[in-house]
């Protein structure tokens, strides 16, 4: 074969290979559609999990309005915990609230109870009557696992716009931050965009899975620099229970009451039995 008919076969092969790999991409693309595979991931989770987030809007009265003829109105986020209607937020959402109202994601309203309230963790937990229709719960993940640098969406309710999804990285874990008198440790920082509204709301890693409830931000503005915390998941797991069966606590608080005051009384006797002894 001449140099004139290499030089054709490897023109027409270039060709073959240029059209074989414009149909692979091509093939990719439309399997794949319009977004990535991240984006994707992301749109999933969101879709799976928006349901389970709630929004909640406050009504308080203000000393100085006289039979609270303009109530002042506040707005936050909360995470379904049961499908029978317990939902999970901030204490400070629902602080000095006259009327607290939930909005779920499929257009439903209800006027919600406080079950039990720690300011101490700032953790609230209201009750709803969502009637025959259950509730979606959330899934709980465990925060033990949270790693810096983990990808995290964040859902809630900023400035009472309605249920907005953010997403961030875990920045670090272990945050220690006060917050009024009381110090929240353990927090997970992250970049996610918080803004007042979302207290309340839920931080989920990939999978779809609640990490941690998100609570504050540090901003000299007020609004979002990147610096949100969230309470761990696995914090909410052991101070909710103690908040929705408050009588357990005073149960524990009246055994120790009737302990201490049996040995006071043993202690009691005893110093007045030996001072009856006879002497000698």
């Amino acid at each position: 074969m001449s140099n004139r008919g290499l030089t054709k076969h490897a023109s027409t092969r270039r060709i073959v290979l240029a059209l074989l790999a414009a149909l692979g991409f091509a093939a990719t693309a439309a399997a794949s559609g319009p977004f990535g595979e991240e984006e994707m991931v992301t749109m999933e989770v969101f879709q799976r999990t928006a349901l389970s987030i709630v929004n909640i809007t406050t009504e308080a009265c203000e000393p100085d309005y006289f039979m609270c003829a303009v109530p002042e109105g506040g707005s936050g986020s909360g995470i379904i915990l049961s499908a029978d209607g317990t939902i999970v937020t901030n204490h400070h959402v629902i602080s000095g609230a006259e009327a607290i109202h939930v909005s779920l994601g499929d257009g439903r309203q209800f006027q919600a109870e406080v079950i039990g309230s720690s300011s101490r963790h700032d953790v609230s937990v209201l009750r709803i009557q969502p009637g025959d229709t259950p509730l979606p719960p959330a899934v709980l993940g465990d925060s033990d696992a949270v790693q810096v640098g983990e990808k995290v969406l964040a859902i809630g309710n900023p400035f009472g716009l309605g249920q907005t999804l953010t997403v961030g990285v875990v920045s670090m874990t272990g945050r220690d931050v006060r917050n009024g008198d009381a110090v929240l440790r353990g927090l997970i920082q992250t970049d996610a965009p918080i803004n007042p509204g979302s207290s309340g709301g839920a931080l989920l890693n990939s999978r779809g899975e609640v990490i941690g409830m998100n609570t504050l931000i540090l901003s000299p503005t007020g609004s979002n620099i990147g610096i949100g915390f969230a309470i761990p998941v696995n914090q909410l797991k052991k101070i909710t229970p103690g908040i929705v069966h408050s009588w357990g606590r005073w149960v524990g608080w009246a055994l120790a009451i009737l302990i201490v005051a049996w040995m006071l009384g043993r202690i009691y006797s005893s110093r007045l039995r030996s001072r009856a002894s006879p002497v000698g």
